[in-house]
C-alpha cells in the first residue's frame, strides 16, 4: 500500500538519503562524474534545509507498506508563461529504481492533482531530462512539452544536455 507524508525539517537525515539513492539510482549516467559534483550541491543538508523552510516549498516522502521508496517535491509557483495564474511545479519526484513500474507513480499523481486542486492550482509543470522514462509516464497524465533547453553543468554528458518543460492543466 502507497502512502505519501509530509517531510519537515526534523527529518533532514531521512530526506537526504533517499534524495542521494533515489537520484543515484536514475540519473548518475548522465554525468562523466557519477553525477557527484551535482548531488554534492543540490543533496547539501544545508541547501535542503533551507529549501524546506520556504513557504511555497513542500516536500513529502513515498512509502511502499513501511518501506521509504521516494520523495516528491512541489512549488506553489505560476508556469513562466502562465504568471496570473496560480501554479504548481512538480520540482523532483524521485522513487527507488525497484520500486518503479509498480503503480506508485499512478498514487504519486493523483495526490499531486488532488493536492494542486486544493491550493487552487490552474496548472502544474515540471521540468524532465529528454532521455528520462519520466516524460513517457508524464505524457500518460496530460503533460504537453513546451520548451526545450540545454542545460550547461559541468560534468553533464553532451548528448544528455537537453531538458524538456512540460505542462498540464488542472
Amino acid at each position: 500500500m502507497i502512502k505519501i507524508f509530509p517531510c519537515d525539517v526534523s527529518w533532514i537525515d531521512t530526506l537526504t538519503d533517499i534524495a542521494i539513492e533515489s537520484y543515484r539510482q536514475n540519473y548518475t549516467y548522465l554525468w562523466s562524474d557519477g553525477g557527484e559534483a551535482y548531488m554534492a550541491r543540490v543533496y547539501d543538508k544545508a541547501a535542503l534545509l533551507a529549501d524546506l523552510t520556504k513557504p511555497d516549498v513542500n516536500y513529502f516522502f513515498v512509502y511502499a507498506d513501511d518501506e521509504l521508496i521516494g520523495y516528491i517535491k512541489i512549488k506553489q509557483k505560476p508556469h513562466p508563461d502562465r504568471p496570473r495564474q496560480r501554479g504548481l511545479e512538480i520540482s523532483k519526484l524521485y522513487l527507488l529504481k525497484q520500486s518503479t513500474g509498480k503503480g506508485a507513480g499512478k498514487i504519486i499523481m493523483a495526490f499531486i492533482i488532488d493536492w494542486a486542486k486544493q491550493q487552487h492550482c490552474a496548472v502544474m509543470w515540471l521540468m524532465v531530462m529528454d532521455s528520462s522514462p519520466a516524460k513517457a509516464f508524464y505524457e500518460r497524465y496530460g503533460f504537453t512539452e513546451t520548451a526545450a533547453f540545454r542545460l550547461d553543468y559541468p560534468n553533464l554528458i553532451d548528448e544528455y544536455r537537453t531538458i524538456l518543460t512540460m505542462i498540464a492543466e488542472i
